[in-house]
């Protein structure tokens, strides 16, 4: 059976590592095996503290977009080699905002098919929201909340600078990440694994469910049944 890969696609606090976690446990759920491959842990693990200063991604810092694509090339062999083995699902959970970078990925990853899949926040509120949330990441600790919020959009910024949406790639999606909708696909023909994936970025997934009941009512002492008695 053909085995796949799925790189994600997005500017920063789009949802991607969300909807990444979500296709991993979907398809895990229909006994696929799927694992997640994420830059991001790779960087703050190689990198440390130098990694979190925004202008390690400004595409004019030659050291930065080296160090940037090494740990791409790192995910991509070890996603190459789990898929090897028992592997059926590898996802690249990362940007991959830029042309360049999508080319280097599918003329590196031959021996299956790769799916992009693009995510997109077309809610304001939301967005300003998800931004704030990253700038309570470990990543942030030794910022105050204001210094890293100015961090994370110059960080927003540059990967901004050279962004490219989907459209020349062989297999993709574009997915409204709030919404759950698909704005455009090119789909990826004759894999197994494609109607299922193309569910899970559909479906509402419910994280947390609260069951609240009410507490002892005066009826319920006496042994009523029915009407709208006090607690």
């Amino acid at each position: 059976m053909q085995k796949l890969y799925v790189a994600m696609v997005g500017l920063p606090a789009r949802g991607k590592s969300t909807l990444a976690k979500r296709i991993r446990d979907g398809l895990l759920a229909e006994g696929i095996q799927a694992r997640l491959f994420n830059n991001g842990d790779m960087r703050r693990a190689l990198m440390g503290a130098e990694s979190t200063d925004p202008d390690f991604y400004n595409p004019a810092n030659e050291t930065g977009r080296e160090a940037r694509e090494m740990i791409c090339r790192k995910n991509m062999e070890l996603a190459r080699a789990w898929l090897a083995a028992e592997g059926e699902v590898a996802i690249l959970d990362a940007t991959n905002v830029s042309r360049a970078r999508r080319i280097l990925i599918e003329k590196t990853l031959t021996d299956h098919p790769v799916l992009f899949v693009e995510c997109v926040n077309e809610d304001q509120l939301l967005l300003k929201a998800c931004i704030r949330r990253k700038t309570t990441l470990p990543e942030y600790a030794a910022y105050s909340e204001d210094e890293a919020l100015q961090s994370f959009m110059k960080r927003i910024s540059y990967y901004e600078a050279i962004y490219e949406p989907l459209e020349e790639e062989k297999f993709w999606l574009c997915v409204d990440s709030t919404a759950n909708r698909i704005l455009g696909e090119r789909p990826c023909e004759g894999s197994p694994y494609y109607p299922a994936i193309r569910e899970i970025v559909v479906s509402a997934w419910v994280h947390c469910l609260y069951l609240a009941r009410h507490g002892q009512t005066e009826f319920n002492v006496r042994g009523r049944i029915g009407g709208d008695p006090p607690l």
